[in-house]
């Protein structure tokens, strides 16, 4: 994960002009945004808004403090160097959750195969970012390591119990009284709900389907806690009954266990592509 680092900063360094750096900056800022939209997948993007949200909470608390020996920087310069380091590790990580992470238990495998190869470039990246903003800045490379993994192991702890409370917020399938209760389904018999006016069809794994009086709504709400997704504005998929896709004209249909299917909207059909559902059914 990004991290802070030990530092030393040597003479500084004015730049030839500022006019060259915020140049330089803006052609960056041009640069950058569709440098990253083409790598990341349309849709919702693993670790968004929490990882940006630990990254500049860490960048404000090395500015404030001048961590890691900064603090004898120009209050300008050492803002714009810590934007620029936690900014440029941030948008590593996240491209990596977002090529990696599927499901929830791909958080630990792809934390853990990044971390060494994403924080070794850290020495000449705090050089680098301190020639933009006009610093010589050196770096011993194995402080910087071990202070990395320190601080790294911290941002995922905040993001890690960020996420358990939020999942705790999240209304539970109600397994008594809530739709599966109704329809008599296991929560690991679901294959997909599909509205049908204002009722629900249940599709189960085994092939059969139970249709409830139900408001759609209300289903999404209950199934917040199980791996799955919503494709269509009237029916959510479970992540484990999904066996491929099939074209319907224009647009795509999932295959679910048992030979069910749901369609996949326009909306919600990038989601449905991150997780690897559009694929053709053999």
């Amino acid at each position: 994960m990004p991290a802070a680092r030990s530092l030393r900063t040597g003479p500084v360094a004015r730049l030839a002009g500022k006019r060259g750096f915020a140049k330089r900056a803006r052609g960056f800022a041009k640069r950058a945004p569709g440098s990253v939209r083409r790598l990341l997948p349309q849709g919702p993007v693993p670790g968004f808004p929490l990882l940006w949200v630990a990254c500049l909470a860490a960048a404000a608390l090395m500015i404030v403090t001048g961590g890691f020996e900064t603090g004898a920087l120009p209050l300008g310069s050492r803002t714009a160097f810590w934007l620029l380091l936690m900014g440029w590790n941030a948008c590593k990580w996240q491209v990596l959750f977002a090529w990696g992470v599927r499901k929830p238990g791909d958080w630990p495998r792809v934390a853990l195969l990044g971390t060494v190869p994403l924080n070794l470039p850290l020495p000449l990246e705090i050089q680098f970012c301190g020639a933009l903003v006009g610093q010589s800045m050196r770096a011993m490379p194995l402080d910087v390591w071990i202070r990395a993994a320190a601080i790294s192991a911290g941002i995922f702890a905040v993001c890690w119990v960020v996420a358990r409370i939020l999942l705790r917020r999240m209304r539970p399938v109600r397994a008594d009284t809530g739709l599966l209760a109704r329809a008599r389904v296991p929560a690991g018999d679901l294959a997909a709900i599909e509205a049908e006016d204002h009722y629900c069809r249940i599709h189960r794994r085994d092939g059969g389907s139970a249709l409830i009086h139900y408001r759609f709504g209300d289903a999404l709400e209950e199934v917040a806690g199980l791996d799955g997704l919503q494709v269509h504005r009237g029916a959510w998929a479970a992540a484990g009954a999904v066996e491929g896709a099939e074209r319907d004209g224009r647009k795509w249909r999932l295959r679910l266990a048992g030979g069910g299917s749901v369609p996949v909207s326009a909306t919600h059909a990038a989601a449905a592509r991150a997780r690897g559902w559009l694929r053709p059914v053999r």
